[in-house]
């Protein structure tokens, strides 16, 4: 979230630590942590409703 935060301020305001690095980072964990929620939901979807 950092590195998404200080891409505003550095667009906004002109100031901040704006690094392509740390924006590549979150971008690949969040496609990550994505990826691994989709599997999830896929193998819990058919038992989903019964649980909740």
């Amino acid at each position: 979230m950092t590195s998404i935060i200080e891409a505003f301020r550095y667009g906004f305001l002109g100031q901040g630590t704006f690094t392509m690095l740390s924006l590549g980072i979150t971008t690949i964990i969040t496609i990550i942590i994505l990826l691994i929620g989709i599997v999830i939901f896929n193998k819990v979807e058919r038992t989903f409703i019964d649980t909740v």
